[in-house]
């Protein structure tokens, strides 16, 4: 029975990757959001900070912008092993890269921009699994139904953060870092068993696109560039509808390896969950480490399950 037509509700478990990357899961049917394991270690980047912060006792490779990344399809394939959907926000590196290896895998179906798909077809993967989206789509899916909603990447640099242009049609592997281009940001409301989840993938947002949301759980990314956006945490749980659950995403340093201190960017990540407060006092807020899991039970109550380390 399709997810509109059925009146039943059922249990999720959100697993935490870090970055903005997540696995949804109803014990059947998964989802994964912006599924990102490598986490590069960079210095040079064209956008946001040009240097990756050193993490004591990280030895890995650096790279450059005009260097070929791989995916860690170790590491990956020790967390991923099915998927059915994998939606993506956007297509730098840091969202994008290990998407092609898990889809190819597992065979999921991809949701993304123009640049997203570019992405995963030159990486072989086949066109009957990549829908393109450009923002407004409402698709009905046999479980779930997705909202596409046009929004915006974080205001990286002070806001000085600015992109332009898409990854093209004939891009050729192997990728290198510089090809990774944002190639526009979206956002997904997605339907299922009964829950409302509103998902973002960087700190910014489109408040007029962001219509006739009524979130009962909303996945929030929390780290320090959201401040350079005017009542960014106040206007955007207003707009969504004040959502019983709100999950802190995207608060890491992504560049460190697993294991590695996150002391300072959890901190920071304690200010986004008094804001949370302050504005919605009823809603249930969570900051999940890597690899936790947030149990949602069909009436809509949250518990954190931790998991340790990759």
């Amino acid at each position: 029975m399709s997810e509109k037509n059925s009146g039943e509700k059922s249990a999720l478990q959100l697993t935490h990757f870090g970055a903005a990357g997540w696995r949804i899961t109803d014990g059947k049917t998964v989802l994964l959001v912006d599924p990102y394991f490598s986490r590069v270690r960079y210095a040079g980047k064209t956008f946001g900070d040009p240097d990756a912060p050193i993490s004591p006792g990280d030895t890995r490779p650096i790279f450059r912008p005009q260097d070929v990344l791989s995916s860690d399809t170790e590491l990956v394939d020790r967390h991923i092993d099915k998927a059915d959907y994998i939606v993506i926000s956007h297509s730098h590196f840091n969202h994008c890269m290990d998407m092609p290896h898990i889809a190819r895998k597992t065979g999921a179906l991809v949701i993304g921009t123009y640049s997203t798909t570019n992405i995963a077809r030159a990486n072989g993967v086949d066109d009957q699994q990549l829908i393109t989206v450009k923002g407004g789509e409402d698709y009905q899916f046999d479980e779930i139904s997705i909202r596409v909603m046009n929004s915006l990447h974080s205001p990286l640099a002070a806001k000085r953060y600015f992109e332009f242009g898409d990854v093209p049609r004939d891009v050729e592997r192997p990728l290198r870092m510089i090809d990774y281009c944002e190639g526009g940001t979206m956002a997904y409301y997605i339907r299922w068993g009964g829950h409302r989840i509103v998902v973002f993938g960087s700190m910014n947002y489109i408040e007029r696109d962001l219509l006739d949301i009524d979130a009962t759980m909303a996945l929030v990314p929390a780290a320090r560039p959201r401040l350079h956006v005017r009542d960014y945490t106040d206007r955007l749980l207003r707009r969504v509808g004040l959502p019983k659950l709100v999950i802190a995403t995207h608060w890491d340093v992504q560049t460190a390896p697993y294991g590695a201190s996150q002391a300072e960017a959890l901190a920071q990540a304690e200010t986004f969950v008094q804001e949370v407060n302050t504005t919605s006092p009823d809603s249930q807020v969570i900051v999940p480490l890597h690899f936790d899991t947030v149990h949602v039970d069909a009436s809509g109550h949250a518990w954190k399950v931790e998991h340790g380390q990759a």
